[in-house]
């Protein structure tokens, strides 16, 4: 399920524990897992996409994914380009 969030959210990255990790993104209280990070850098303006995740360890089909982005290289982050 892909859900895709409107409104204002105050969205903070929570650094990794290990290497393989990605990370987190603590959006309003609740912890999001970043399944995917991709950077594009054109002309000097960096867009960071970040595929998050959050749900069900167990039952996959009860997981929900979303996607953010930054223009500051991860500074700050928004559910709208």
């Amino acid at each position: 399920m892909i859900k895709k969030m409107m409104e204002a959210k105050k969205i903070t990255f929570v650094p990794p524990f290990r290497k393989d990790d990605d990370g987190w993104l603590d959006i309003d209280g609740k912890i999001w897992q970043i399944i995917n990070w991709h950077s594009f850098n054109d002309f000097g303006q960096t867009l960071e996409t970040v595929t998050i995740e959050r749900g069900n360890q167990v039952d996959l089909s009860k997981r929900v994914r979303a996607t953010v982005y930054s223009q500051d290289e991860g500074q700050t982050f928004t559910f709208d380009i």
